[in-house]
């Protein structure tokens, strides 16, 4: 998928849509300036954001390969991403990764 997902574009779709990208394989994810506050804080304390930091590119350009992400999340025994708000669209794809691929 050559497009750039933005948390303003998934405002506007359910979740149970989601899987439209979350089949793919792999896409890319803009991150909102708080989501990169929250990588950067939590840094490598998880297999998850350990992974989320290695593919975020230095415009907040994250590249999501569902079947990685979703080992990550369960090397962490966790299904989003810990102590993310629930109301990013972060926490939004995470949670339909690891429940459509995990």
């Amino acid at each position: 998928m050559d497009e750039i997902l933005t948390s303003e574009y998934l405002e506007g779709i359910e979740s149970t849509d989601f899987e439209q990208f979350t089949e793919c394989g792999e896409f890319r994810y803009q991150l909102t300036p708080d989501e990169m506050t929250w990588l950067e804080w939590i840094g490598d304390r998880y297999a998850i954001t350990t992974y989320l930091g290695e593919h975020t590119d230095e415009n907040g350009i994250l590249t999501l390969d569902t079947h990685e992400v979703s080992e990550a999340m369960e090397d962490d025994d966790v299904d989003r991403g810990p102590c993310l708000s629930e109301d990013t669209q972060l926490n939004r794809l995470l949670f339909c990764i690891f429940y459509t691929c995990g």
